[in-house]
C-alpha cells in the first residue's frame, strides 16, 4: 500500500487482500458490495455516484508480447472530497510513472494534490497518456507492413495483417468504453466537485477522443493494407494459373501428335516413313517454338 499526504491524500493498494479492505472500512463509509468488488475484477467499466463519493472502474489496454494483442486491465478509483483511492490487480506502467513524476518533480506533485479532483485529473490523464503510448505497436505494424506488402510476401503479409486487425479490434473493445465513462464522469463529477471543475473533466473526454481517432485511422489504414494484399495474392495467383495454361496449350500439339500415332493406320502411315515422322515431328516443334516466341512477345510468358 503507497499513501502520499497533501491537501488531498492518495492510497494506493496493489494487489488487494482482506487486510486492505479491513482498513478503508475502518477509514471510511463505503458501500460493503463496493468494498467486496475491490477483491476480484469486474466485468464492465462504471462510474458510480454516491453521496460523499464517487466509485470508477477504468480499464486500460495493455499489448500483450505473447498473444500478440491487446489485454485488458484494470483500476478502480474509490474518490472523496479530499482522498482518492486507486486499487489494481497488477504493476502497471501509468500508475509507477506517476509516483515517479510526483517524486521527481514537487512542482507537479503540488498541483496534482491541491483537491481530490485534480488528483484525479492528473491519474486519468496519465492513463490516457498510457493507452496513447500502447498504440505505437499498431503505429510499428502497419509501418513494416507498408514498406513490406509489395516484396512478393504476400501469405507472410496476410499473417502480419491478420494479428494487426485482431490487436485493433481487441484495443477498441477494450478502449471504447471508456469513451463512455469519461462522459459519465464529466456529467457525475460536475455534480460532485462543482461546474469550476467541468473543464479538467472535458480535457480528459478530449484526450481519450484522440485515442480513439488514432485507433480509427489506424483501423482505416490496415482495412486499406488488406484489400492491396489480397489484389496482390489474386494477381500473383492468377499469373501462376496463366502459366499454366500456356504450358498445357504447349503441350497440347506434342500430345496429339502421340495421340495420333497411337491409330493404327495414322500411325502405319507415318511410320511406314522415317523422312515423314521426322518431318511431321520437327513440323511440330516448330509449331510450339513458335506458339513460345508468340506468348513472350504477349508478355505471357
Amino acid at each position: 500500500m503507497w499513501i502520499t499526504k497533501g491537501k488531498a491524500n492518495w492510497i494506493d493498494i496493489l494487489k488487494p487482500t482482506k487486510a486492505d479492505i479491513d482498513f478503508l472500512k475502518k477509514q471510511h463509509k463505503f458501500h460493503p458490495i463496493i468494498l467486496d468488488e475491490l477483491l476480484h475484477l469486474s466485468a464492465r467499466s462504471r462510474v458510480e455516484f454516491y453521496q460523499s463519493y464517487l466509485f470508477l472502474t477504468y480499464h486500460l489496454p495493455i499489448y500483450d508480447q505473447e498473444l500478440k494483442t491487446s489485454r485488458r486491465a484494470e483500476i478502480d478509483f474509490l474518490i472523496t472530497k479530499d482522498e482518492i483511492i486507486t486499487v489494481h490487480y497488477e504493476d502497471l506502467e501509468p500508475i509507477s510513472t506517476f509516483m515517479r513524476t510526483i517524486s521527481n518533480q514537487p512542482a507537479i506533485k503540488t498541483r496534482a494534490f491541491e483537491s481530490s479532483e485534480r488528483l484525479a485529473y492528473y491519474l486519468i490523464q496519465e492513463i490516457i497518456h498510457f493507452s496513447m503510448r500502447q498504440l505505437r505497436h499498431v503505429e510499428e505494424n502497419i509501418r513494416y507492413i507498408s514498406q513490406e506488402i509489395f516484396k512478393h510476401k504476400e501469405a507472410e503479409m496476410l499473417q502480419k495483417i491478420s494479428y494487426a486487425k485482431r490487436d485493433i479490434l481487441d484495443y477498441g473493445v477494450i478502449s471504447s468504453p471508456q469513451e463512455i465513462l469519461l462522459n459519465s464522469l464529466l456529467e457525475v463529477g460536475t455534480k460532485f466537485w462543482g461546474p469550476e471543475h467541468r473543464i479538467y473533466l472535458s480535457d480528459l473526454v478530449g484526450d481519450h477522443y484522440k485515442v480513439t481517432q488514432h485507433l480509427e485511422n489506424y483501423r482505416q489504414v490496415i482495412e486499406s493494407l488488406e484489400t492491396t494484399n489480397g489484389q496482390l495474392l489474386n494477381a500473383k495467383t492468377n499469373h501462376v494459373m496463366q502459366r499454366f495454361t500456356i504450358f498445357a496449350f504447349l503441350a497440347f500439339p506434342i500430345s496429339l501428335f502421340f495421340s495420333l500415332l497411337s491409330v493404327s493406320f495414322i500411325g502405319n502411315f507415318i511410320l511406314a516413313s522415317p523422312t515423314r515422322f521426322w518431318a511431321i515431328f520437327i513440323g511440330v516443334g516448330a509449331l510450339i517454338i513458335s506458339l513460345v516466341l508468340f506468348f513472350r512477345k504477349k508478355g505471357w510468358l
